[in-house]
Formats: structure tokens, C-alpha cells, sequence
């Protein structure tokens, strides 16, 4: 009884100390919490007693206060009482109309606490005015609402809503129908099992076991008992614990599908970078339009060539700071393949590609394949001194240097020659220019 916190102590539990143990957890004006326990073994529960007050807003600390024990129960967990509100249209006749105020609170808080009502029988309508004819009005304000693992382990749960006697309320009674151990399930056949693909085999085995010639019932009784145990067998090994299954198959399908759809979104994802990196000048009709008007623009940028230029003072150059002799030495060496190799890694996999559209990312995958050629073109390359023009091409890109950029001035060209000649010399030098 909960008179301590409420004068009229409207929260009564009581129970046979002989059959059942209750464990009281928290008392407050609207509710009892406690866990139940059959002395058998058989049943327990958390189980939370509820009297809901005759307004909307005084309703609402108890809908706070089950909001607040869910969060503390992680067992089956049954809530049981007069909530005093109604939870659907149907729940009221005659009398006032039900309106979503009356049933909001209750909504979200089944909602949110994740509880749903058990199934029933006997009345619909829990309590009524007592009334007649027109006059009588009936409500459905007590329930017996549980959470999921609750209806997990009780799944032949009823509760009875008997007649209200000399009350104005119907008494809800609970019968949870556990199947007590003992004895082996009796045999059913399923229509799915002729789909397995021994059934008939099954079948066939069990009908040509031996039967006494003492009648052609026997016979067939003794046959099918034969047939009922193959088939248990291969329901047990075939067809047993079928939501497990399911549940661990839905689980690895959805891991899979997961999987894909991550390595498709890369795949979308990087090819997305790369394409962004293009901003096409929509105003120009052609491809030569946009090369007359870039050109143009930067020509009269960057004006004529000189006629003539003066010569470089070589006195004045040799009074700076100059490589020794074996730096000077060192930047003529033959380049090896080992710098080839840092030069390559160097290379972001992001930076844009050349004009044939491999990035470095390419070759570092493929450079099992391909170093020994590139070994070569390299070496050829500081060998000779002359670069090939396929090779030497590269692309200019336009990064707009205002918003809602229309013509060449408000673009910043940006070069994308990221390219494996320079990295290496960039490397090779860095050492010696902080030297000098």
C-alpha cells in the first residue's frame, strides 16, 4: 500500500506468502514497483501497479514516473492498473467524445517506454457511471500493457475483464497459461515439410518397416509411427528453431548488403571527388570560343616578348651562396630506382591525374606490373632531356575567385601538373635549397 504518499492509499498489492514472493523497489502517489516471483520457479516478473488521477495534467507525473522506472528494467516488465485516461476513440460511449487531449499522453508514453497492451477478453468497457439507458456511460481506463520481452516469454497471456460486481470497475484477472515441462511435444505435421527435398524419401523409409499381420490398421498405425519418427528427425535437424534462423540470416544478408553498399558509395564517393574538381564555363557555346577567350586574356596580361634581355652578371651570382662540389656532383648522379619509388609514394592518391586519367594511385596498385618500365622512361627522360609530349601535356584548371564567377578575369587558373618529374626533383633539391 502506498498511504504514505497518497492519504487514501488508492495502490493495494497483495499476494500468498506461501506461493509467491514480492520484492517492493519504489512507492510513490501513482505507482508500485516491485518484482513478483513464483516459489516454483516458474514465473517472475517486474511489475509496476498504477492509479492515474481524474485530469490531464495531473495524469502527467505518472506518466513522467513510468517513463523514469523503464528506464531502470531490463527484464520482462508488466504495468497493470486504473490509468484513469483513455487510449483510443472507441474507449468512451456516450458521455463526452473521446479527443486526441485525452489520449496524447498515453500514446507517447507507450511510445517512448516501448509497451503494448496484452490480449484480452470479457468486457470491453472497464468501468461505467452505474447509469441507465442513455444515461450510462462506459469507459475502457484500466489496462494490463507489457513490454517487448514480456510478451516474448508470456505469449499465451489473457487477461479476463470479469463483471463489475458491486463496483463501478470490472477486475482484471491475468492468467499467464505456462506450459509446465514434462513429456515430449505431441508430433504435428507441417505442410511445409513436403517441400523438403527428402520428404518423400523420408516417407518411403518409414512405410517399408515390418508390422505384424494382426490387421491392416495396425499395419498402417505402425507405418505411420515409423514415418512420424523420420520425420521429426529431419524437422529437428532441418527446420528447428526457424526464427533464430531467420533472424541470423536477415542479419548476415543485411551485413552483406551493408558491405556492398559501402564499397558502391566509395566507388560513387571518389569518382564524385574527382569529377568536382571540373568547372565547366557554361556562357561559351564551343570548346574554341572558351580557348579564343582564355587565351586573349591572358595574352594581353601578360603582353609581348622582349626584343632583347640583359645577360645574367655571372660576378655578381658568384658572390651569393653556391654548392660545393659535391652537391653540385650529387645533382648529376643517375637516378636510382629507389628514388623513383619515394617519389611515386610521395604522391598524393588524390592529386589529379594527367591527361590520360591515371593518378598515382593507379601505379602504386599496379607498380608490380609497371615499375620497370616507368624505371626506364624516367631514366630516359634525365638521360636525353627530352620529355614526350603526351607526357609533357597537362591540364589548367579555372577556380573562380568570386561567387557567381562569368568571365575569365574572376577565374585563378591552377595548375594540375602533379606529375612524378617533379616530385622527384622537389625531393632531390629540397635538402640542398635550405643550404643555400
Amino acid at each position: 500500500m502506498n498511504y504514505e504518499h497518497s492519504p487514501r492509499g488508492r495502490i493495494w498489492i497483495g499476494w500468498k506468502h506461501a506461493l509467491v514472493s514480492v520484492q517492493l523497489l519504489h512507492k510513490t502517489e501513482f505507482c508500485v514497483h516491485c518484482n513478483v516471483a513464483t516459489k516454483n520457479g516458474l514465473f517472475s516478473t517486474t511489475f509496476l501497479a498504477v492509479y492515474g488521477l481524474h485530469s490531464v495534467d495531473t495524469r502527467r507525473p505518472m506518466w513522467r514516473e513510468i517513463t523514469t522506472f523503464s528506464s531502470t528494467v531490463t527484464c520482462p516488465w508488466l504495468v497493470m492498473g486504473d490509468f484513469n485516461a483513455v487510449l483510443l476513440a472507441a474507449d468512451r460511449v456516450n458521455g463526452n467524445a473521446v479527443t486526441e487531449g485525452e489520449t496524447k499522453d498515453f500514446d507517447s508514453c507507450m511510445d517512448a517506454v516501448g509497451l503494448a497492451e496484452l490480449k484480452n477478453c470479457g468486457s470491453y468497457y472497464s468501468w461505467s457511471n452505474k447509469g441507465q439507458g442513455n444515461l450510462r456511460i462506459c469507459s475502457r481506463i484500466d489496462r494490463a500493457i507489457a513490454n517487448a520481452l514480456w510478451h516474448s516469454k508470456f505469449v499465451d497471456a489473457v487477461v479476463d475483464y470479469l463483471p463489475p460486481g458491486i463496483s463501478d470497475h470490472s477486475p482484471l484477472v491475468m492468467s499467464c497459461n505456462i506450459h509446465l515441462g514434462g513429456g515430449s511435444r505431441p508430433f504435428k505435421f507441417f505442410n511445409y515439410m513436403e517441400d523438403h527435398a527428402h520428404f518423400l524419401d523420408v516417407v518411403k523409409k518409414g512405410w517399408d518397416v515390418s508390422c505384424p499381420r494382426s490387421g491392416s490398421m495396425l499395419k498402417v498405425w505402425t507405418k505411420l509411427k515409423a514415418v512420424k519418427q523420420g520425420l521429426k528427425e529431419f524437422h529437428h535437424k532441418d527446420f528447428a528453431k526457424l526464427d533464430e534462423r531467420i533472424e541470423g540470416n536477415v542479419q548476415q544478408s543485411e551485413r552483406e548488403c551493408s558491405e556492398t553498399l559501402k564499397k558502391f558509395l566509395h566507388i560513387q564517393e571518389s569518382a564524385y571527388r574527382q569529377k568536382a574538381r571540373i568547372q565547366w564555363l557554361q556562357k561559351l557555346s564551343t570548346t574554341q570560343e572558351i580557348q579564343e577567350e582564355v587565351s586573349s586574356f591572358y595574352k594581353q596580361l601578360i603582353g609581348t616578348a622582349a626584343s632583347s634581355l640583359m645577360g645574367v652578371d655571372v660576378g655578381v651570382v658568384r658572390k651569393g651562396k653556391q654548392l660545393s662540389a659535391a652537391d653540385a656532383e650529387m645533382l648529376v648522379v643517375p637516378i636510382s630506382d629507389a628514388e623513383i619509388d619515394a617519389a611515386i609514394k610521395g604522391i598524393d592518391n588524390n592529386k589529379a591525374p594527367g591527361l590520360d586519367g591515371f593518378n598515382s594511385l593507379f601505379f602504386l596498385q599496379a607498380w608490380e606490373i609497371v615499375k620497370a618500365d616507368v624505371y626506364e622512361a624516367v631514366r630516359e627522360f634525365f638521360r636525353t632531356g627530352v620529355m614526350l609530349k603526351q607526357v609533357n601535356n597537362t591540364s589548367v584548371t579555372l577556380v573562380p575567385k568570386i561567387q557567381n564567377a562569368s568571365c575569365v578575369k574572376d577565374f585563378r587558373p591552377v595548375h594540375l601538373f602533379t606529375k612524378l618529374f617533379p616530385k622527384y626533383l622537389l625531393l632531390e633539391c629540397k635538402v640542398l635549397l635550405e643550404q643555400l
